[in-house]
């Protein structure tokens, strides 16, 4: 009886052993597989989030900067090439044929002002004297015109400027005697002050006018009409005495 039980005990100690191994390396199978399946699953998980992440990212850097080429404001927005006020102004420039010869002055002028004609003609002919300058219609030429004479040595030019496009229609010249004395847009009346003593005597449309020096008086002589009656107002600058002829 002690040897059997004893056989027994061992046997039955062994089969504990056993059992206990088998789970043993059952539980560590586990561990392993759980625990690697974890691991390759996390590293699986980061890794296509990476991957996203890169894709992403590389596509919103192409798409944002895609934006910024085609939306180049300096691209398309060269404004200053479509928008050339300077060139859309030339395009609605004024033409000889926006004023006739009824045109009044005094609110539809030509764009060419009496400082410019004079600086052109002075550009033309050189130093000399200015002693007329004079705004009136061309009939032969059907436009307005500035004449702009200058005395230099003895040679007395008449430049003739068109009073839309500001070119020279002709530099007529001849030799002379005279002595002319200069003639100043703003000294000693201005054409404004000498247009308002004018137009106090006689109102009406202004059709052409001009200032100089003749007879040993610097004048402006207006044209002024009411309706068909057309008279010549002329105001001494220096003293500013008005005539109605």
């Amino acid at each position: 009886m002690s040897t059997r039980r004893g056989l027994w005990s061992k046997a039955a100690l062994v089969a504990t052993c056993g059992i206990l191994a088998v789970g043993a390396v059952g539980c560590s199978s586990d561990s392993d597989d759980s625990g690697g399946g974890a691991d390759d699953g996390a590293s699986t998980t980061q890794s296509d989030a990476g991957g996203d992440e890169g894709m992403s990212g590389a596509s919103d850097s192409s798409d944002s900067g895609g934006a910024s080429d085609s939306g180049g404001a300096s691209d398309s927005g060269g404004a200053s090439d479509s928008g050339g006020a300077s060139d859309a102004g030339g395009d609605t420039s004024a033409s000889a044929d926006d004023y006739g010869p009824d045109t009044d002055l005094r609110t539809d002028a030509p764009p060419v002002q009496a400082e410019d004609a004079v600086e052109t003609a002075q550009g033309e002919v050189g130093d000399g004297t200015l002693h007329a300058v004079e705004l009136d219609y061309d009939e032969s030429d059907s436009a307005w015109q500035w004449d702009v004479k200058i005395l230099a040595d003895t040679t007395d030019h008449k430049v003739v400027i068109d009073a839309v496009t500001g070119e020279v229609v002709a530099d007529e010249s001849e030799t002379t005697d005279d002595q002319e004395k200069a003639i100043d847009l703003n000294d000693p009346m201005t054409y404004d002050d000498a247009l308002k003593a004018a137009t106090a005597e006689r109102d009406g449309e202004l059709r052409g006018w001009k200032l100089e020096y003749d007879d040993g008086m610097i004048q402006y002589q207006f044209d002024i009409a009411d309706g068909a009656d057309e008279q010549e107002v002329t105001v001494d600058a220096e003293t500013g005495d008005v005539t109605v002829d």
